[in-house]
Order: C-alpha cells, then structure tokens, then sequence
C-alpha cells in the first residue's frame, strides 16, 4: 500500500499529547456480559468455512446483526453495500490518539484473531485491494508490544498530531480514482462474531480511566448499560468532580450518570477529581489556542466575540469551521472552555435558523 493512501493526517496547528495508554491496555480485556444479553440471529445458520460465504451475505449478516460502527455511528452493511465491488483499500481504525482511550487497539491486540477474521469478511464483501491497520505512532508509554501484522495484514504505524483522526474522519475517501475505505477495530470483531455465531451486536467496548478509578481497564460491556454500573464495577477511590463519557478530549462531561447508557459509539467512560480553583482565571492573550487550531482559527477572539454577542464579528471569523477538536481548551493555560463556548454558540445559532 502507497505511503499516499495511509498518510491523509498532514495538517498545520494541532498538539502532541500524552497518552497515558498503560496500566490499561497491558492488561486482559474485562468482560461486564450477563448471559442473557448475548443474542443471536434467529434466522441465520453460523457459517464455518470462509469460502462458503459470498459478499452480499456477509452485508446482509452486517444489516441482521446490527453492526455499527464505532468510529462514524454508520451502519456496518451500509459502508460495506456503498463499497461492494469496487475493491477499495480497507483500512482499520486502531489510532486512539485522545489521551487515556484504548478501546479500539485493546480489542485488536487482544482478540487478534476475531479482528484479523472480520477485516477478511469485509475484504471479501467489497473485493478489497489491499488492507492494513492504523495505528497511532506517537504511544510510547507501553509495556506491551504491538505486533507488527495481525492474521498476516501489516500494522501500520502513522504520525500526525491530534486530532488527526478526527480530521480524517470520512469513511470513504476516494482519490484520484482509488477508494479507501475505513472501518472501526470493533466493529469488523462484531463482523466475524456475526458470520461465526450468528451474534447480533449488544456489545461495545471502551476504556473506563481516570484518577479516580480503582480499576482502569478496556471493557466489553452491554449497550445500554449506565454509567453508573460500570463505574461501580470499576470502583471509585474517590468522588469525581467530572465524569466523561466519549473521548478524554472531545467527550461529553455529563451531571447524572445514571441516565447517561453505552452505545456503539461510545469510547470511553472517565472519572477524574479537579480543583475548581484552577478554573478561575481570565484569558492573558497568549496565543496558544491560535497556535494549536488545526483550521487555523482564531479561537481567543471567536471565544471573546460571543461573549460579547458581536455576531457579525464571529461570522466573519469562519466559526462554522470549528471541527470541536478542543485543542484550544486542551493547551489554554486559563482553562477556559473555548471550545465549548464555540459548540454552544453554533447551537445556539442552528435553533435560531430552525425557527
């Protein structure tokens, strides 16, 4: 595969960050799985032999199943079906470049065979090219080794800064003629579980991290499952002032966990204790946030302009560009919440239209 096809991460601004992978991901992925919420497809016969299995099989196995992916929330047949016969690469997405989260390349280090064995179902539904698997270069705090191919495809490793992944979002790009097609780590293992064992998807998996869990580890859990039940089964050493659930940079903070359930999309669960002291200063103008921008915004003056309500000001600084990385927010030495107040404005701003 062409350096070409597995670089598309080269943009300007962004921010290193650290990754805090480890303890987690050295470890055993957890399962929080009671019997009866494995299901199966009633009417479907579990295939035992590739071979046996044409490609509009394995998308109609996708649609029955109820396959989601958990990198784009798009339906597994549908990415599959768009793609079917014009023999794209397929790349798997295991980057998890957001600080503390490993719940795409936990899955591929440790059920390397279910993962190798759903890429292969997909490579035969859309006729691939070729395929590989992506992986973030800049981990480096790691006690376990990440294998250089998986069932025989290449582990590639891919430099950018974050948030390279976010940026690079789209799961088809097609250029100059040559489709890439990108599929999350889990759900090609929800794929070959589907074909195998006729399993209907009521799992994901994700990272349950912070420093203010007992047991920080990457888990399979039940969708629908709350918050709460699993930060009770991680255990709490203390009472977090924040708990994330999404990504350590883009998620969400959310105020109940109990009403707060796991989808298929759901990346990551995170509970930390902060000194709300730290969150009293004012902006002091030093341009970090401009400097990280990936869209070459100026964060500090879109962040000052809403406040002041000047709305032909923040139109004429290209709001609608933000792309919610939080880099901005992530390096401000202030801690303010500009990324936030920009997410909140453009809401703001999509109900002023609807009405």
């Amino acid at each position: 595969m062409s350096e070409r096809r597995t670089r598309p991460w080269q943009w300007g601004g962004g921010i290193l960050l650290e990754q805090h992978k480890d303890p987690i991901l050295s470890q055993e992925l957890v399962q929080f799985i009671q019997e009866d919420q494995v299901r199966v497809i009633p009417e479907l016969r579990p295939w035992d032999d590739i071979s046996e299995i044409g490609p509009e099989e394995i998308i109609q196995v996708a649609r029955l199943a109820r396959i989601v992916d958990e990198r784009d929330g798009v339906p597994l047949f549908r990415k599959l079906r768009r793609c079917m016969g014009r023999q794209p690469s397929v790349l798997v997405d295991a980057l998890d470049e957001e600080p503390y989260i490993s719940s795409q390349l936990g899955p591929m280090i440790h059920l390397q065979k279910e993962c190798a064995g759903g890429l292969l179902l997909a490579c035969k539904a859309v006729e691939a090219s070729d395929s590989a698997i992506l992986v973030y270069q800049g981990i480096t705090d790691l006690d376990v080794k990440i294998p250089r191919s998986v069932g025989g495809v290449p582990v590639q490793r891919v430099w950018g800064k974050y948030p390279s992944e976010l940026l690079s979002a789209q799961s088809l790009v097609e250029e100059n003629g040559h489709i890439t097609l990108y599929i999350g780590t889990c759900a090609l293992i929800h794929l070959y579980r589907a074909v195998y064992g006729a399993r209907i998807q009521t799992t994901a998996f994700l990272t349950v991290a912070g420093n203010c869990i007992s047991r920080p580890c990457n888990m399979e859990v039940a969708l629908d499952t709350t918050a709460t039940e699993i930060l009770d089964f991680c255990g709490l050493e203390e009472q977090p002032t924040r708990v994330v659930v999404g990504g350590s940079i883009t998620g969400e903070s959310v105020a109940d966990t109990d009403i707060v359930p796991v989808k298929a999309v759901t990346r990551a669960i995170l509970a930390f204790r902060e000194d709300e002291r730290d969150k009293k200063f004012q902006c002091i103008g030093c341009d970090r946030c401009v400097e990280a921008c990936p869209m070459g915004l100026n964060p500090m003056l879109l962040y000052k302009s809403i406040a002041m309500s000047l709305h032909d000001r923040v139109q004429a600084l290209d709001y609608k560009m933000c792309v919610g990385c939080m880099c901005c927010s992530y390096v401000c030495p202030a801690k303010l919440d500009i990324a936030g107040r920009i997410a909140w404005y453009r809401k703001k701003q999509k109900e002023v239209r609807r009405t």
